[in-house]
């Protein structure tokens, strides 16, 4: 009998444990998880915006590929070495500037006043030939270690390669930024693959 009813314990608690989820994942969205969500979708038409307006302003549009998660990529030297692939260790030289500090055009339909001017569009917030090292080159592995979007880009590359990688800010730094990077941000890097290990 202490059997039988110690077993239907633990068939309780089990089947307590597997139907729990779907008690706690109900299909409703928090107020706070909403605002996210219509945060990211705002945020993807102004870098798409940003993105494609400095493609056309530097005819650069009929040589960028974008990529499924919105990473845009200018091939400016086509090089024959060995592939970056995942876990390798890579050595790079690269400038980070933003694409944009948040801001947007009126003509967005958003307000102007979003975005931060302490980081003015161009300017220069990385660059490899600072870390004082010998080379004037970063060494990355391959997949890691990085934002998303120069992760993605860094494994589109081969030795030899110097590309343009145009980040949306949901694959950089995103709503939080960085301590040197704005909230929103969209990033550009000048990569160059000077060797794979």
């Amino acid at each position: 009998m202490k059997k039988s009813l110690l077993r239907f314990r633990y068939f309780g608690l089990a089947l307590g444990l597997l139907t729990a989820p779907a008690i706690w994942s109900c299909n409703t969205q928090t107020t706070y998880q909403k605002q996210l969500a219509d945060h990211e979708n705002q945020l993807k038409i102004i870098d798409e915006d940003t993105i494609h307006n400095y493609l056309v302003r530097n005819n650069l549009l009929d040589k960028a590929t974008r990529t499924s998660s919105g990473l845009y990529v200018v091939s400016l030297v086509d090089g024959q070495g060995t592939p970056v692939t995942t876990g390798r260790q890579v050595s790079v030289k690269y400038i980070g500037r933003f694409l944009s500090n948040g801001a947007h055009p009126e003509s967005s339909g958003y307000p102007v006043s979003y975005g931060n001017s302490l980081y003015p569009a161009g300017s220069i917030f990385d660059n490899s030939t600072e870390n004082h090292s010998k080379c004037g080159c970063a060494v990355f592995t391959a997949g890691s270690g990085a934002i998303a979007g120069f992760n993605e880009g860094l494994l589109l590359m081969r030795k030899g390669d110097r590309k343009l990688l145009l980040i949306p800010s949901r694959l950089a730094y995103g709503p939080a930024g960085n301590s040197n990077i704005p909230p929103d941000a969209a990033l550009m890097f000048d990569v160059e693959i000077l060797d794979v290990y």
